[in-house]
């Protein structure tokens, strides 16, 4: 009985580490990262409704941006679990066509984005993603933080995909989406600055009135003090 017992765990033994060693190759994470890609399509398009409607609160960007940074850490994750299987040729034009997908939703919807990180607040965003066990970068913006996701699966299609051939154009406007908020950014402080130095020039131009001192004209003072010299002459004799 002993021995048939023993036999049972070390069969079962012998089973849980063959799961465990080609738990990857069963698993299709190529089919996760293509999950994620297409929700997070669909949320954007859903968010560029509402901000092109003018209906986008602070409580559905905060909401929104913990969804869509979730799914990033998602599509991270399950690209570079992907490496460590065998893929198949469908797999990896998946895989490719995930990689495209995910440029082309960057520059679709740069604006959205740009829009739910303006109205969003950074600390509960933070707060949420972290106790979801994920990672965030607090000083990334969205477009900034979609793009770093396209590289890691970029990386990752060309190490499992070597047919893969970039699309130069493509990756232009994925480069200009990723900084357009940034460069909003540096142009807000500059018009600010602007703004500021000629609120300064104007406040001490006025400064500048106010202390001038009115110059007096010396002929009224001269004439002033005759008449009054007159008059006390006059007053004299009538006296």
């Amino acid at each position: 009985m002993n021995k048939i017992i023993i036999a049972l765990v070390v069969v079962a033994a012998i089973a849980a580490g063959w799961f465990l060693l080609t738990a990857s190759d069963t698993y299709d994470f190529v089919a996760e990262v293509d999950t994620e890609i297409t929700e997070l399509e669909n949320e954007l398009a859903s968010l560029d409704a509402q901000a092109q409607a003018g209906t986008l609160s602070e409580a559905d960007a905060t909401a929104a941006k913990v969804r869509i940074v979730t799914r990033l850490n998602a599509i991270n994750t399950a690209s570079t679990n992907s490496e460590k299987a065998q893929l198949t040729a469908a797999q990896r034009a998946q895989l490719s066509e995930g990689l495209n997908r995910l440029k082309n939703i960057l520059v679709t919807y740069q604006n959205t984005l740009a829009i739910v990180e303006a109205n969003a607040d950074d600390i509960v965003v933070e707060a949420e993603v972290r106790r979801r066990g994920g990672s965030y970068n607090p000083s990334r913006t969205l477009n900034e933080a979609v793009a770093a996701t396209i590289d890691d699966v970029e990386e990752t299609v060309a190490d499992s995909v070597q047919e893969y051939e970039a699309d130069p154009e493509l990756d232009a406007q994925v480069d200009f989406a990723a900084d357009t908020t940034a460069e909003a950014e540096v142009d807000m402080d500059t018009d600010t600055e602007a703004e500021m130095t000629d609120d300064e020039a104007t406040t001490t131009e006025e400064e500048a009135d106010m202390e001038m001192p009115t110059m007096e004209d010396p002929e009224t003072d001269e004439t002033t003090v005759e008449v009054d010299a007159d008059a006390a002459i006059d007053t004299e004799l009538v006296n």
